[in-house]
């Protein structure tokens, strides 16, 4: 039987509770009545603020996504170029995944993000659209330009985002390298990335 509530926010104990879940059992393990339970409430209270579970993972998806904005934000604050700000961002994303492997695994999943609402960053956004642009033009059939700037950010991004994965998923583990050197290996791989070809912006995983 579900105890009394005595949260002061209900849909903020509601994302906490989902995001333990997550942690200990992965995002399947996410379910309206199992949120309820860890929160403390009846069944129908979730639903109250969120109306079905896809609309859960959702809003979880984007208060990871400002979380790790904010944290975007300390450290380019002061940044004395953009290549350093790529530099800061590649590091801190990877970072981010070891600290918060369960805020990493909502912001890993594409079907979690409403392009309509939850990519209010016009950079990234920008970026989005671009991209599709480019791979929708042309011949279908022809190779990209590699030296292209949305491809080489597409390349930035995945390869910061596999070594995040690499570490999240105990991949490095295997050969002794854990989660501490962590930003060792993201300094390295952020510095190879930075070439004179390189794009000057490296704007958020989505």
């Amino acid at each position: 039987m579900a105890q009394a509530y005595h949260h002061g926010d209900l849909k903020q104990a509601l994302l906490d509770a989902a995001l333990a879940l997550i942690s200990e059992h992965g995002i399947s393990a996410v379910t309206m009545s199992k949120v309820a339970t860890r929160t403390g409430v009846s069944s129908g209270a979730p639903y109250r603020h969120f109306k079905d579970r896809m609309a859960l993972l959702r809003a979880l998806s984007v208060h990871a996504q400002s979380t790790f904005e904010a944290r975007f934000a300390v450290v380019t604050a002061d940044a004395p170029n953009p290549k350093e700000a790529f530099r800061r961002i590649g590091v801190e994303y990877v970072r981010f995944a070891v600290a918060q492997p369960a805020m990493f695994a909502v912001l890993s999943r594409g079907d979690l993000i409403d392009r309509d609402t939850d990519v209010p960053n016009s950079e990234d956004a920008a970026f989005l659209i671009g991209l599709e642009k480019l791979l929708a033009d042309g011949d279908p059939d022809a190779p990209l330009d590699a030296n292209n700037p949305l491809i080489q950010q597409l390349a930035a991004r995945c390869m910061m985002h596999g070594l995040a994965h690499f570490f999240v998923d105990g991949l490095l583990g295997l050969i002794g390298v854990g989660p501490d050197q962590a930003v060792r290996v993201a300094e390295a791989l952020a510095a190879a990335l930075n070439s004179p070809n390189s794009h000057d912006r490296f704007v958020l995983p989505k």
